[in-house]
């Protein structure tokens, strides 16, 4: 299970177009906005199909949106320091090979 909060700056007046465009990607919920409308809280949870992180860019990337702010990341997969190490290693040399 993977979540992750972000904090999208919208302008007041787009803010219920906004949210019908965010409402359509996979996995996004939203709740709430700032009082001055400016900001919209956005959770997107994982699920089957799709991957968070396209999800956060589909966010970042909608029309209206005029940034984004990853506010939390929670994740209960059972992922050993090892694991990661050898992710990171395998990520770098692929990096430097292109």
């Amino acid at each position: 299970m993977k979540i992750v909060s972000l904090l999208t700056r919208i302008r007041p007046e787009q803010a219920e177009s906004v949210a019908t465009q965010l409402a359509m990607i996979p996995g996004v919920s939203l709740h709430g906005t700032t009082p001055d409308g400016t900001r919209l809280v956005v959770m997107i949870e994982d699920g089957e199909g799709y991957a968070v992180s396209d999800s956060i860019l589909a966010v970042s990337n909608a029309p209206e949106v005029l940034g984004t702010t990853l506010a939390y990341e929670y994740t209960d997969e059972d992922v050993t320091p090892a694991e990661l190490a050898a992710a990171f290693s395998r990520s770098k040399r692929e990096e430097i090979r292109a």
